[in-house]
């Protein structure tokens, strides 16, 4: 196995890529996390000569970065894995992510793959694609290790798929809920240097993009030099005030009265996602959440308080162990108490090495998917609901795609809109337009400009 030294030696001034025409294809699966180090993985290749290659049958090098959030997406990666070799038996084929960390026992014997990386070792495709192709890594399939930690080690100031821009804040969780395996995949919290988010702020500004999506793993735990998250949106919205920051996810925790005061920031989008997980206090407890639903009912209200129009999202783990009848229904009490704006659902899934692995009863799967599904048709009669409220207002859209008779684009309270085209509209730019129709087809809007603008014809 190539050591780290050895690695450094080789490719300082040495990067030989560029002169093969060498491309590259990458596939993201999981969360924003992960397509924020994709994008950076993307602009890297691309700086050092590498040519973005849209069908991956056709592509010398194929990147995989995996998601382990769920059992299914532990088999939708090993899915792609396959796939991925069944088309293109020649690649470069590398896996990287975080079922890399929890998983590489298993990984290894799909025997389908060349290289595989864990997530803080991401930063170190590059170099480690110039040693594949000149010959320096020989045994196969190869697992880099490296005693350097390149988690903030990224940029992603130009975005290959996204108009709206991600920026990595923070990485890892010192929580552990008993039936996630994140913490095992991304480590300890740690907290990106406030100047390095300034730094790729302003490149993003140069960009032209007008909206950025911090993200992280626990953004809500960043504390960088005492500066926690509440006093990093502060500087932000202050420093920044020209750009529309949206916040990816945060934990109930860190819900008070001086982040709701900062939350009031008119560039701060009027979208919280807020886990909940369930709905059940005896259930909670069991996951190690540190919150009852009271608590978190409290925290929802200061924040309808903060933000008016307010879309709330969350996400819900259905089918816990020794989730009963009775549990069931107070979670579904409980999200009409709400009335949220959207739920992700997640049927629950035991995972080895969390503690809930162990807990006993477990839910029959058919009684499991019969409570998503319960669950599944309120949350699309809250979304509607809420989007219903919307009608007639005038709400300012982020254009995202250009299509063959519309745009596409998201307003600051997460709804998608699609805007036919009557004017030439630029993508990451922001627009007024009023909200005017739902359809089986999504919602529509029209452009409300300031000043004649010329119509396409």
């Amino acid at each position: 196995m190539t050591g780290c030294n050895e690695l450094t030696r080789i490719t300082r001034n040495n990067f030989i890529l560029s002169s093969n025409n060498l491309s590259f294809h990458i596939i993201t699966l999981g969360c924003k996390t992960n397509i924020y180090e994709s994008e950076s993985i993307f602009n890297a290749l691309i700086t050092k000569g590498l040519i973005l290659q849209k069908d991956r049958t056709k592509s010398n090098i194929i990147i995989i970065n995996s998601c382990t959030v769920t059992s299914k997406a532990d088999a939708k990666t090993r899915n792609i894995i396959r796939r991925s070799r069944n088309e293109n038996k020649t690649s470069l084929l590398i896996v990287c992510g975080c079922l890399v960390n929890t998983d590489i026992d298993e990984l290894l014997k799909m025997d389908y793959v060349d290289i595989f990386l864990e997530n803080k070792d991401k930063d170190k495709i590059p170099e480690i694609i110039n040693l594949y192709f000149s010959d320096h890594i020989t045994a196969k399939p190869y697992v880099h290790k490296n005693i350097h930690d390149g988690t903030f080690n990224f940029n992603a100031s130009r975005m290959s798929k996204h108009s709206r821009a991600f920026l990595k804040i923070q990485d890892g969780c010192n929580n552990r809920c008993s039936y996630c395996k994140i913490p095992l995949a991304r480590g300890k919290s740690r907290s990106r240097d406030i100047n390095e988010i300034y730094k790729e702020l302003d490149q993003f500004i140069e960009n032209k993009y007008e909206e950025v999506v911090l993200t992280g793993i626990n953004i809500g735990s960043y504390n960088y030099n005492k500066i926690n998250f509440t006093n990093l949106m502060k500087s932000l919205t202050i420093k920044y005030s020209q750009i529309r920051f949206r916040i990816s996810s945060l934990e109930p925790e860190y819900i008070d009265a001086d982040f709701c005061e900062v939350f009031k920031n008119k560039n701060i989008c009027p979208h919280i996602h807020l886990p909940l997980q369930n709905g059940s206090d005896k259930i909670l407890k069991l996951m190690n959440r540190k919150y009852s639903t009271d608590d978190f009912f409290k925290k929802i209200e200061m924040l309808k308080e903060s933000k008016n129009n307010l879309f709330i999202s969350s996400d819900l783990i259905l089918g816990f162990p020794s989730e009963t009848d009775n549990d069931f229904n107070n979670t579904l009490n409980f999200i009409k108490k709400i009335d949220f704006s959207f739920i992700h659902l997640f049927g629950y899934s035991p995972r080895e090495k969390t503690e809930a692995y162990y807990l006993k009863p477990r839910v029959p799967e058919r009684i499991r998917d019969e409570r998503v599904k319960t669950i599944k048709s309120k949350v699309l009669e809250m979304n509607y609901n809420y989007r219903k409220r919307n009608l007639g207002k005038t709400l300012e859209v982020v254009i995202e795609q250009e299509k063959k008779d519309h745009y596409t684009g998201k307003s600051e309270n997460y709804i998608d809109f699609k805007i036919l085209k009557k004017h030439k509209l630029e993508t990451k730019k922001r627009y007024k337009i009023k909200f005017t129709e739902i359809t089986d087809t999504g919602n529509y809007g029209t452009i409300i400009f300031h000043q004649q603008e010329p119509e396409l014809h």
